[in-house]
């Protein structure tokens, strides 16, 4: 094969059926793209640099500490990555003999059997807020409503927790579909659903790999970085919406990519099971959103470049009914318990508390929004308007103290991005377990207080440092080529969550599910540092790969003669 030939055969093409890109694709592609590449290329830096880390003389109030890193050590571990990375590339052969099918179904099976042994090694008990939910699903399942009227907890001063955090029903939802079939006994079964959720939204970002960048080595590389991205194995024994919503999102985004990407009319009925997938996400964590706009704006991109018109109609149908199914399960439970909740905590309050100090770290949980709200009787306005006198306080400090304004945003980014274990641990090691108290020569205190311990946060302290470094370097490459509305929906859910987390609440444990996203464009970036030999998904292609294969075993068989 000539140096000409083999050129061609590794270039990436991203979508390369589809039209070529007007000006506004063109501009919200770059743009997107290029502020992900300053975003998230700043993190990249400052993971090399520094480690924000849980105060262990302070873990259960999650007290984060800010860390220098050793460059020399860091700098090494680059370097031997990269080092390992380009020995492994001349076996890049290999990737053309794996089946896809073997990637996916390896994948699902390794991450199925790693978090069913992490949730019954744990054997969670839920408390605080997943607590909470836990108890109202279990009770709902047997017609008890109580919850919906008061709380029996001096910590909301006899207040439903559902009249300060309506949107929390969503998930109460799922749950009580769950319990209903597998029964409440205990949170297992919605742990069991997390790692269901996870290996399935690992399985969907290796089809959308697939889709996206059209070559199989970069659904290789991804399906191993994947893997590596143990941090949310972790997590799944928290019982809350953050996997099963983000599940639902991405399997939204594959059949939105799948719509965009059709050529026949009938391409329209992707959006049927896309539009339900995302009501079921923002019904499972209403923060998600953030995805259900990420595809808003794709869509919206799409119609402009296809000049389909009636897809904006499409598009406003798809928020409509997502939002109004979000909405409709509240009612629901409203007509069900009886109780008016009201709008609970509002978001200025959650602003409010996202710019002022904490005891944890900048901008995190300060407890200020739903005691306001508490003391103001539940009347949203009253609570609103302290908070806005609030916030124009806090602005006006931080437009007459800059040095101020910079330490506190930056310390409250990199408390979130740079914790490296997003608290995938914490979770479920500051809560109780169903056995009882861990014992002390268990391979679980290991994990939580042990040699273990050590290890993964070691690991995790690598694997996010490379993977930042490896997101920059892919979003370099999509700055290069060309970038499209399909492969943006993902850039854009990714930036609106770093933008939403940086003005309101934020908590590392929010950033797990973001990372995963992070993980999937670092493989991509991996994939053009390494330039492996491959071939895309390409009908045209088939021939050439066969014969490549072909030869690739004939030259074995001629050296083991």
């Amino acid at each position: 094969m000539s140096k000409t030939k083999e050129t061609k055969t590794t270039e990436i093409k991203i979508a390369p059926n589809l039209k070529k890109m007007n000006l506004v694709e063109k501009i919200c592609s770059y743009g997107v793209t290029i502020l992900s590449f300053i975003i998230f290329g700043y993190i990249a830096i400052m993971t090399f640099l520094e480690t924000s880390t849980i105060d262990s003389a302070n873990f259960l109030g999650e007290h984060i500490l800010y860390e220098k890193d050793d460059l020399a050590m860091n700098f090494f571990l680059v370097g031997a990555f990269f080092l390992v990375m380009f020995g492994l590339r001349k076996f890049s052969n290999v990737f053309l003999k794996v089946n896809e099918l073997f990637l996916i179904g390896g994948l699902a099976v390794y991450t199925v059997t790693l978090g069913f042994i992490w949730i019954f090694m744990t054997q969670c008990i839920p408390a605080t807020d997943s607590g909470t939910v836990y108890e109202t699903a279990v009770a709902v399942t047997k017609g008890d409503f109580t919850s919906f009227q008061t709380s029996n907890s001096d910590f909301y001063q006899n207040v439903s927790y559902y009249q300060l955090y309506p949107f929390q029903l969503g998930y109460v939802w799922l749950s009580e579909i769950i319990y209903t079939i597998f029964g409440g006994e205990t949170a297992m079964p919605m742990q069991v659903v997390n790692v269901l959720a996870l290996a399935s939204l690992y399985v969907c970002l290796l089809l959308l790999s697939k889709m996206l960048f059209k070559k199989k080595s970069v659904m290789f590389i991804t399906t191993f970085m994947l893997a590596g991205c143990i941090q949310p194995i972790f997590f799944t024994a928290f019982t809350y919406g953050n996997i099963l919503g983000l599940a639902f999102a991405l399997w939204s985004i594959y059949f939105v990519v799948k719509f965009m990407q059709g050529k026949e009319n009938k391409a329209v009925l992707f959006l049927i099971p896309a539009v339900l997938l995302i009501t079921l996400s923002v019904i499972a964590k209403y923060n998600n959103m953030i995805w259900l706009v990420s595809i808003a704006i794709g869509m919206i991109i799409y119609t402009i470049r296809e000049k389909k018109w009636i897809h904006l109609a499409s598009t406003a149908l798809i928020v409509a009914i997502a939002v109004g199914g979000f909405n409709l399960v509240i009612i629901s439970y409203e007509s069900r318990s009886g109780v008016d909740l009201g709008n609970g905590v509002s978001q200025t309050l959650y602003f409010r508390d996202g710019i002022s100090e904490s005891d944890m770290a900048p901008g995190w949980y300060n407890d200020r929004g739903k005691s306001d709200y508490i003391q103001s009787n539940c009347d949203g306005e009253n609570a609103d308007k302290t908070a806005r006198a609030d916030i124009a306080e806090r602005l006006d400090k931080f437009k007459n103290d800059p040095a101020y304004r910079n330490k506190f945003f930056k310390e409250k980014i990199l408390s979130q991005w740079n914790e490296p274990s997003y608290e995938s641990l914490w979770v479920s090691q500051v809560k109780g377990h169903y056995f009882g108290d861990v014992k002390e020569d268990t391979l679980l205190n290991s994990v939580y207080n042990g040699n273990w311990n050590k290890f993964f946060y070691d690991y995790f302290d690598f694997f996010v440092m490379i993977t930042f470094i490896l997101f920059a370097v892919g979003m370099v490459s999509l700055i290069k080529r060309k970038c499209t509305a399909e492969t943006i929906i993902l850039l854009t859910g990714l930036i609106g969550g770093f933008l939403y987390h940086l003005l309101f609440e934020g908590k590392s444990q929010y950033i797990v599910t973001y990372f995963i996203i992070v993980v999937f464009f670092a493989s991509y970036g991996l994939y053009t540092v390494l330039r492996p030999r491959d071939f895309s998904y390409d009908e045209k292609d088939k021939k050439k790969v066969s014969s490549y294969i072909h030869k690739a075993i004939s030259k074995v068989e001629s050296l083991t003669r």
